[in-house]
């Protein structure tokens, strides 16, 4: 049974991953105010350093000054002389960035998420969402069969307002059933209540917080369901620490858009379940800012536009009163976000349409390319360790090598070129065949623009305040097949061996994860 936002859904988030990394590898107790600087930013803050008032981009200098016992790490970075590692003093001007260490730990822990739960989407590098449908619905069916659920009487069913039929949940039309009691907080053998454990916050049951004012029972299809995919929720990120030491918080809802709300609700290692009705008095309340995609500059033009600051002061327009400010197009996601209507599916996009290294010069502008050739090595070793390990993990390699510049008061521009094909030697070994290749294309751009190899005129390449090197058009390499049935399989006419090989030929499909940090 596919997603179509009928079956539960949750997101599940990697608190501060960044932060979390460095704190199992440095042995540092959770409770510590801690944050990773990016020279003299700060890229991630864990919670207890966020308590006393510490914010993500700060300046180490301000941070120190809100939280005098707080501890800094410095990411990872490389030179043209040394591989990636923790240097004590590293520079913008000397040193580049490496993720490599985090992204190591995205995989462990996607890894875990894909082997609990197949119908998986990788949102982030540390988050991701999970279609729990099936996993569910068969987990209902087996209480079924076991006679565990429970029967709401024809009064309580009276109250329960949800139009999903048991039908809809567990695939069987021919089964009449009543309407199930799900109990959110458990009775003991002794008929107590039990009380939730370490969650004192309000709506706290042994399943997540509850969003809104729901009762210890309620009566309806819908929220047995997420009953369930709490239970699953709370199973998953207890894997998650067990093996691999991080914190997870969740969200778990009927819909991704709600789900990934719900996972920013409890952070850093609760969930939080929407039962269906709960949601409209939820949204009313909730800041437009709030809403994913409606953080940054579409979310002002709203607030301006319609003087709103909640999901609910937008709730009265139409569609057609939001596009005559917005466009239709704008219009329509806004009208969508601020009722918490999404029927997007969650499909597995865990590997990258491409792979990217990139460098600013803002501050210190490059002028010619003797200058840039140190950074043209150490983004092309950078997108070398990038390309071999995409190999080794799924044997797909680059076809086409994409240099992007931007020159000061010119914009954005690129190129493309061939990338080096794994057939040369040296590939598998270095990265010298792509600092070729990017370095040959720059000096193409450069005597394109009447400059030299030392060349510092402001008009074409030169000041260069961005610069970046992509992999792109990532393919697998046929398997088990001769040289010359590669060769025939590149040519109109394909023989029927090699077809049949292609056509089993696993589809890659497209990620989020395929950008760095800005340096």
């Amino acid at each position: 049974m596919s997603w179509r936002g009928v079956g539960p859904s949750f997101t599940s988030t990697w608190t501060a991953s960044i932060v979390s990394v460095e704190q199992l590898r440095l042995g540092i107790s959770p409770d510590v105010p801690l944050a990773v600087q990016q020279w003299q930013g700060l890229v991630a803050v864990n919670y207890p350093a966020r308590a006393q008032g510490v914010k993500r981009l700060d300046t180490v200098t301000e941070a120190r000054a809100k939280c005098p016992d707080i501890r800094f790490v410095h990411v990872a970075t490389f030179t043209d002389n040394s591989p990636p590692a923790y240097h004590t003093s590293p520079s913008a001007t000397t040193h580049k960035v490496s993720l490599d260490e985090y992204r190591r730990a995205s995989r462990k822990i996607m890894d875990v998420v894909k082997r609990l739960c197949p119908t998986m989407s990788k949102a982030s590098i540390d988050e991701a969402y999970l279609d729990v449908t099936e996993i569910v619905k068969d987990s209902i069916l087996l209480d079924l069969e076991r006679g565990q659920l429970e029967w709401a009487s024809s009064e309580e069913a009276a109250w329960a307002n949800d139009a999903r039929m048991a039908s809809d949940v567990i695939s069987e039309s021919a089964l009449v059933l009543p309407v199930p009691v799900v109990r959110w907080i458990t009775i003991s053998r002794k008929g107590k209540e039990r009380e939730p454990v370490n969650e004192p916050l309000p709506g706290a049951t042994e399943f997540g917080i509850l969003v809104g004012d729901v009762p210890p029972a309620t009566y309806s299809w819908s929220d047995l369901q997420l009953k369930y995919a709490a239970k699953y929720a709370n199973h998953v990120r207890d894997v998650i620490f067990r093996e691999l030491g991080y914190r997870c918080s969740a969200g778990i809802a009927h819909n991704k858009l709600l789900a990934k709300i719900g996972s920013a609700q409890n952070k850093p290692s609760l969930q939080t379940v929407f039962l269906q009705s709960e949601v409209e008095s939820f949204m009313h309340a909730l800041p437009l800012t709030s809403l994913p995609s409606l953080g940054g500059k579409l979310g002002a033009l709203v607030e301006a536009a319609f003087d709103a600051h909640t999901a609910g002061d937008i709730m009265p327009y139409t569609v057609e009163q939001l596009a005559f400010k917005l466009g239709h197009d704008q219009a329509l996601l806004v009208f969508n976000k601020c009722r918490a209507i999404d029927n997007s599916e969650v499909v597995d996009r865990n590997e990258p349409q491409s792979l990217s290294s990139t460098k600013n010069f803002m501050r210190y502008p490059i002028s010619s390319l003797a200058k840039l050739e140190r950074w043209i090595s150490m983004n092309s070793a950078d997108l070398w360790m990038r390309t071999s390990e995409e190999w080794e993990l799924r044997r797909r390699w680059p076809r086409s090598l994409t240099i992007g510049y931007t020159t000061d008061g010119v914009g954005a521009r690129s190129r493309t070129v061939p990338f080096p094909s794994r057939s040369v030697q040296s590939l598998r070994h270095s990265p010298e065949a792509i600092i070729a290749a990017a370095r040959a294309c720059l000096e193409k751009i450069a005597a394109g623009n009447g400059m030299g190899r030392d060349g510092g005129s402001r008009a074409g390449l030169f000041p260069l305040i961005s610069f970046s090197l992509t992999a792109k058009a990532l393919q697998r390499e046929l398997a088990n097949v001769s040289m010359m049935e590669k060769w025939l399989a590149s040519k109109p006419v394909v023989s029927q061996a090699v077809a049949d090989v292609e056509a089993h030929m696993p589809v890659g499909v497209t990620s989020t994860d395929n950008k760095e940090e800005d340096e």
